[in-house]
């Protein structure tokens, strides 16, 4: 005769068996959050924003872009910035076995950029330059813009296919574009007319392309821009030749982003606001009018940051200071972005880090990555509550006055 389990006993036995499957269910959860669990964030530009650039060190065995773009996520911002240049893959450690030869086979051959890309970003910033074998900086032929325009339309086109309906704004752009024109970074070099041509071409035929690929779209509630980025401005206003001098005013562009090193350093808040003021007074005149553009001005700081040393902590705080300045400066004069530089270092000199970054080679999160948490979800907060309140968001007139005053308190 069987023995009967007693039917306490039987019981304590199916709650003992459902704990230990649902402890090892917990055991079993990703340490890192997915997106979807993370504070929902207001579909709202938020202005202040910071880079996914670097490769140079990552805390999980994700992919680094990922890894680095889930942090940027974590911290509140809904603005991303990361490259798809010929280096891309090798930066973020994506093993290409057969190496893509335009900028959409990038971006659809590897899934890292698609999944950054489909995460709740509102503002993605590219930068693309060119993987075909067509060298800008040559007199370009008629078959080589061809391949320049075709590889644009083709990559814009995509995006606003893909993201039809997302309410995505996605702005493509180039690094520090007055280097591009200089070798070794030798400031004092001046262009040769023929290279400055040559660039303008070059970005001529990037903006048809893009307005081209928009024309012919049928998607919306999704947009696509396209800035030149500068870093030398202070020559032309000098009169000199240079990316802001002798090639903006020859492009159609929608938009202007500075690399903004050269007017922010060992200068105080009043000095800063003024040259910066005086920078984009300046770029502003060279550009050409164009309709339908939403932005408050057509110029932003695309690169800001401070270095610091670790034998000197005196100069993190001078570092922290002078982030919120250019914060401050940012919504004082009326910009539309200000991103600054960036979420993982990636500059060493001699083995010793500049600390530019917002979570630094140990894991640590630095004190602006603070000061850009406490901004967001403050700022967050004001935009749902306004929402609720007046069942519509605020002017940015009213967003820019709350988020100078959140500044002055943090």
């Amino acid at each position: 005769m069987k023995k009967r389990i007693p039917i306490r006993l039987l019981s304590v036995l199916i709650v003992f068996l459902f704990s230990c499957g649902k402890k090892d269910v917990v055991n079993n959860t990703p340490n890192e959050p997915p997106t979807n669990t993370l504070q929902q964030l207001e579909p709202y530009n938020f202005v202040l924003g910071t880079h996914a650039i670097s490769g140079s060190y990552q805390f999980t065995t994700e992919n680094k872009l990922v890894e680095q773009a889930k942090k940027v996520r974590e911290m509140g911002s809904n603005i991303l910035k990361i490259t798809l240049g010929k280096n891309s893959a090798d930066i973020y450690g994506i093993n290409e076995v057969t190496k893509s030869t335009t900028t959409l086979a990038l971006f659809t051959n590897n899934l890292p950029y698609k999944t950054v890309c489909n995460m709740d970003f509102k503002y993605i910033f590219f930068w693309v330059h060119t993987l075909t074998n067509v060298d800008w900086k040559k007199t370009l032929t008629a078959a080589e813009e061809k391949v320049l325009y075709d590889e644009m339309f083709n990559f814009v086109s995509h995006l606003l296919t893909t993201y039809d309906n997302s309410g995505k704004t996605f702005l493509i752009g180039n690094w520090e574009g007055d280097w591009l024109l200089i070798p070794n970074y030798d400031r004092t070099v001046t262009p040769a007319p023929e290279l400055l041509s040559n660039m303008s071409k070059w970005f001529q035929i990037r903006q048809k392309a893009i307005d081209d690929a928009k024309l012919a779209s049928t998607a919306k509630n999704v947009s696509v821009y396209h800035y030149i980025e500068a870093n030398l401005v202070l020559k032309g206003m000098n009169g000199e030749p240079c990316v802001a001098e002798s090639v903006i005013p020859n492009v159609d562009i929608d938009l202007i982003s500075y690399s903004s090193y050269e007017a922010i350093k060992d200068k105080t808040f009043a000095a800063k606001k003024s040259d910066l003021q005086a920078i984009f007074t300046y770029l502003e005149s060279k550009l050409k009018p164009k309709a339908g553009l939403p932005f408050s001005r057509r110029v932003f700081i695309g690169e800001y940051g401070y270095q610091a040393n670790a034998s000197k902590p005196e100069t993190f705080q001078k570092q922290y200071d002078e982030t919120k300045e250019i914060m401050r400066i940012s919504f004082e004069l009326n910009l539309p972005f200000a991103l600054h530089w960036q979420m993982y270092n990636n500059e060493y000199e001699n083995g010793v880090s500049k600390q530019m970054s917002l979570i630094n080679e140990s894991g640590s999160k630095t004190r602006q990555y603070g000061l850009h948490n406490n901004f967001y979800k403050a700022m967050n907060t004001y935009l749902k509550d306004e929402k609720q309140k007046n069942n519509k968001y605020p002017t940015a007139d009213e967003y820019r006055t709350k988020a100078l005053q959140v500044l002055s308190s943090l």
